[in-house]
């Protein structure tokens, strides 16, 4: 994994211009930090702070144990300031970190839903594949619930359909270009889609992440992007640095 990192940040850097923001962030992004395992050993702060699941064979696939711990109210919280001292940041630095799914779900209606696909930028996103699941609030796995499939149109929309019961959980799939993401609507339920079904992670799932030391504020700014893999679903990791 250290060799993968190595030699994805030389391509970086001879590709200009590469910044120390881009440094900073391609280190948190492709290193699984020190000890490897931080995101499970929640009662340990790591030595070298980095995201990567050390298990994977591409570059930018993060770990989303690690991720939780920098959500505040988790058990191993990192708090920013932390973050930068682990990073090897000087206190004079402030830093800005978002991670956002890089397609947004909208679910309006109760059994008669009307799904909406925004990309990162608020653009309405046609042709994207919808698949939507309803399910109980209390899960029970291994078993085929009923779900529906259909395509945005051009306003970015498309309808399905179930029987409205109040304890369930409408879980929706959205899929474009190898880009796929997961919404629950309620909120707040950690249910993953694996084929035909739908399982509870053992996971947080990742539904967005604000992160930041301070405001952004400086002519000095940096701001870089990547887009990465948590779980097979695609997000976008926004990155300030400022000082």
């Amino acid at each position: 994994m250290y060799t993968l990192m190595s030699q994805k940040l030389t391509q970086l850097e001879q590709e200009a211009p590469y910044t120390t923001a881009d440094r900073i962030l391609d280190i948190l992004l492709l290193s699984p930090g020190d000890p490897q395992n931080w995101g499970t050993n929640v009662s340990e702060t790591p030595t070298a702070l980095g995201l990567a699941d050390q298990t994977a064979l591409r570059a930018y696939v993060l770990d989303p144990r690690k991720v939780a711990r920098l959500h505040e109210n988790t058990t191993g919280y990192i708090a920013p300031s932390e973050a930068r001292d682990l990073l090897g940041l000087r206190r004079t630095y402030h830093f800005s970190l978002r991670i956002e799914p890089l397609l947004k779900i909208e679910v309006a209606g109760n059994g008669t839903f009307t799904l909406t696909v925004r990309d990162t930028k608020g653009f309405l996103v046609p042709n994207a594949r919808m698949t939507a699941f309803y399910v109980p609030k209390s899960l029970v796995p291994g078993i085929d619930y009923p779900h529906e499939s259909n395509i945005t149109g051009i306003d970015g929309s498309c309808i399905v359909k179930f029987t409205f019961q109040p304890d369930r959980v409408l879980v929706v799939q959205a899929e474009q270009s190898g880009v796929k993401v997961i919404a629950t609507y309620p909120s707040g339920f950690n249910f993953v889609v694996e084929g035909n079904r739908v399982f509870e992670s053992d996971t947080l799932l990742i539904s967005g992440l604000e992160y930041s030391t301070g405001t952004v504020s400086g002519i000095d700014r940096e701001s870089v992007s990547r887009y990465v893999e948590i779980k097979g679903l695609t997000y976008l990791v926004e990155f300030d640095l400022w000082g």
